[in-house]
């Protein structure tokens, strides 16, 4: 008996404390090695976002070579520029391979790239070659300048292609984040369980949870590291499109000034004639996106205030009349009555209000009205701006691609305008989601944290 209460007094709780304990050494084990993975797969992929950075610079520098010949005419020392900038363009796409990406479109787009620099060059060489032939100067000028912008263009998507490769990345990150954190969770309850049966060994389990805290708080800080380095990352895109949209702007001013001149005073037949004229088209079209990628990549906090919402709805739509009568459209307002109050830039807000109106005009059937609404904070202290249309709506195909920078449905869109919306909302610290309308039609509706109601 006396060896059974000494079993049941000391040896039992002992052995259970000793269980527990091992237990909870074997759950730190486990988690510090899980932490350890997790450290060692963010510094893989840090160093993979660090490549998407040398990347981006090898494809902005590709065409340089090709832009720049058309300032001092010295085709054989661009030649040479071309082929350093394609070693390098080369060697960056090698080594996004080593690290398991797909790369396979990007290099067709770079490989199109280089092959527009190089019908560039050739032409700039059948230029110079023409002698005193002033037309046929001008024939290879063209054909130099088409050549620059179809090389431009593939710039562009190649810059878009590592756009998608760098979001494919951020997934994986964050698959990676939430599959830990819900390990460490069921872990975590799994210890408040036997805390909960075994009270006696609540110092052990102390210590447990106190490590366990210590983890998190070092995943919270490569939580906010992760956030930080993305911020910085949309800084370094904004920068690149300000680069290339500065860097297209001159040779496209030419080539759209010179088409209209020769349209004005040339004899033209009218084969000629429509290609001038389809060539204006498109350069007018590039030149909009150019305009939208610089007011995406200028946009900034610097100047923010408190605004009311009302008021940035009542400046956006004071210059739209005229362009809603002759659609045949009405607008109605539906605004709350007190003022609602957010911190931001008029200006920006007030081109977010336009952007959306003016594509609900755009889909709009004559004889309808478009209704924006402001609608007070909820209990999560955010206001709604909402844009709703009675168009036919916008196809499940392409909803989740509305928002995408240059994705376009329209003959003549520029895929700016809504990527533009996004953008402006996420710098006010807000979002933007396209919902269906009661009448059918879209209804895109932005979220704004307010400052007071």
């Amino acid at each position: 008996m006396r060896r059974l209460q000494l079993f049941q007094s000391i040896l039992l709780p002992v052995g259970l404390a000793a269980a527990v304990v091992a237990l909870s050494l074997v759950m730190h084990q486990r988690t510090f090695s899980s932490v350890t993975r997790l450290m060692e797969t963010a510094g893989r992929l840090e160093e993979t976002q660090r490549w998407f950075q040398r990347a981006e610079q090898c494809v902005l520098e590709l065409i340089a070579p090709a832009n720049a010949v058309f300032a001092d005419w010295d085709v054989a020392s661009h030649r040479g520029r071309l082929h350093r900038a394609r070693l390098k363009l080369d060697e960056a796409i090698a080594q996004g391979r080593s690290y398991g990406l797909n790369v396979t479109r990007l290099t067709r787009l770079t490989e199109e790239m280089a092959a527009g620099a190089d019908e560039v060059f050739e032409n700039v060489m059948r230029m110079r070659e023409a002698g005193a032939d002033s037309g046929a100067q001008a024939e290879a000028l063209t054909a130099a300048s088409r050549a620059m912008a179809r090389a431009d263009e593939k710039q562009m998507s190649a810059v878009r292609e590592l756009g998608l490769l760098t979001e494919r990345v951020r997934a994986e990150q964050r698959n990676i984040l939430e599959e830990h954190e819900v390990s460490l969770q069921a872990r975590l309850t799994m210890e408040r369980y036997v805390v909960t049966l075994l009270v006696l060994l609540a110092l052990g389990m102390a210590w447990f949870g106190w490590r366990l805290r210590q983890t998190d708080r070092a995943l919270a800080a490569q939580r906010r590291a992760t956030e930080a380095a993305q911020r910085e990352r949309l800084a370094a895109i904004g920068e690149l499109c300000s680069s290339v949209a500065h860097g297209i702007r001159n040779p496209l001013a030419a080539i759209r000034s010179s088409t209209q001149l020769t349209l004005d005073l040339g004899k033209l037949d009218d084969a000629s004639r429509a290609r001038l004229q389809d060539v204006l088209i498109e350069g007018t079209r590039l030149g909009d996106r150019v305009s939208g990628l610089l007011k995406m990549a200028r946009a900034g906090s610097e100047s923010f205030e408190d605004v009311c919402l009302q008021d940035v709805v009542a400046g956006a739509v004071s210059g739209l009349g005229p362009e809603l009568e002759r659609l045949g459209l009405t607008l109605k307002r539906e605004l709350a009555a007190d003022p609602i109050v957010v911190r931001g830039d008029r200006h920006q807000l007030e081109q977010l209000v336009v952007e959306l109106v003016s594509n609900a005009m755009e889909h709009s059937p004559r004889g309808e009205s478009i209704i924006v609404a402001c609608q007070r904070p909820g209990a999560n202290g955010r206001a709604v701006l909402a844009v709703d249309d009675a168009g036919p709506g916008v196809p499940d195909a392409v909803r989740s691609s509305v928002f995408q920078l240059f994705f376009t449905t329209k003959e003549h869109g520029t895929g700016i305008g809504l990527a533009t919306v996004k953008g402006i909302a996420r710098l006010h610290e807000g979002d933007v989601t396209l919902a269906r309308s009661a009448r059918g039609g879209a209804r895109f509706e932005v979220t704004l944290p307010t400052t007071r109601t």
